[in-house]
């Protein structure tokens, strides 16, 4: 009888831990969780007072993760006409994170109080959204942020290009890549973008 029970209790396990599992896999994040999640983790970013190297392990363990810095990168790169390595385009957009989260560090840094509330969400050609911010804290009237998520090859929905006064980051960047493209060459750009 022991044994009966404790074949029935081992197969009622795998059974639940079956089930579980393949819940677990079907509860993807839809875009309106990971908006509500990205607006939450840029003002937990606003909110406190933290030291530098709790806000370094707060934007790598919170912030990066929202952006799609390899889609990024594929794209700002594409400008130079130069098909790079998997390798070069892993270290550009490492560089590429590295600028940009420093310079949100920074401009986070020179508000005295700032918060990210939630305007307007709307749908892109190509199943893109556009999530439009108002950052309050910079100005006395606030200036608008757009997000523009996508879903990833990882079907993962993520930041792929941010726009602060109708100049995006992409386009930013893909202007910067070909001054300096043509200033040092290629190789040149990548040590010093």
């Amino acid at each position: 009888m022991k044994r009966l029970h404790a074949i029935l209790l081992a197969l009622t396990l795998l059974v639940s831990q079956a089930i579980f599992a393949n819940e677990a896999e079907t509860t993807e994040e839809g875009p309106i969780q990971v908006i509500q999640s990205t607006i939450v983790k840029l003002n937990q970013l606003t909110t406190g007072t933290y030291s530098p190297q709790m806000m370094n392990f707060l934007v790598e363990q919170e912030i990066v993760p929202l952006f799609d810095f390899d889609y990024i990168a594929d794209e700002v790169l594409m400008v130079a006409n130069t098909s790079f390595g998997e390798d070069e385009v892993k270290f550009f957009s490492n560089k590429l994170k590295n600028n940009i989260m420093g310079i949100l560090l920074n401009k986070l840094a020179q508000a005295k109080t700032s918060s990210f509330r939630f305007i307007s969400a709307r749908p892109l050609i190509g199943g893109n959204i556009m999530v439009r911010l108002k950052v309050n804290g910079y100005s006395p009237f606030g200036i608008y942020i757009d997000l523009l998520f996508h879903q990833n090859k990882v079907k993962k929905w993520q930041i792929f290009d941010v726009v602060l006064n109708n100049d995006s980051l992409i386009n930013y960047y893909q202007k910067m890549v070909l001054v300096k493209v043509r200033r040092y060459g290629v190789y040149g750009m990548l040590g010093r973008i």
